[in-house]
């Protein structure tokens, strides 16, 4: 049983088509065996390796904003936050709606023109 498990694994890590897990540890993750990726690397500046171009240490928070227990750029969080005010706009009028629907219908099952609450005759 045990030389079975083990010719498996070794043949895992020899096959081609074998898929790495990344592992993170801190500030790094490893892609793959001798692939590293540093986040937050700064240069001689200062400014942070992002993964793709050297950034001033201010663009990250000049560009985005922690917000609902994620990222935004500034732009999309307010149109987030626009589109949540007309959500809630519509569903407040649907509400008064439902409620106006809702007296008017309850108002004319007891009319008060002559018959009580059981729909009897008072005369």
């Amino acid at each position: 049983m045990k030389r079975a498990v083990l010719f498996a694994a070794l043949l895992a890590m020899l096959s081609p088509l074998a898929i790495h897990t990344a592992h993170a540890s801190s500030a790094s993750i490893t892609l793959a065996p001798g692939v590293t990726l540093q986040l937050g690397d700064r240069d001689r500046r200062g400014y942070y390796w992002d993964g793709g171009h050297w950034r001033e240490p201010r663009w990250w928070n000049d560009r985005y904003s922690w917000n609902e227990r994620r990222w935004w750029r500034h732009e999309e969080w307010r149109r987030h936050q626009e589109w949540e005010r007309e959500r809630r706009w519509h569903q407040r009028d649907r509400d008064r709606r439902w409620e106006h629907q809702y007296r008017r219908d309850h108002h004319d099952r007891h009319d008060h023109h002559g018959r009580d609450h059981h729909g009897h005759d008072h005369h």
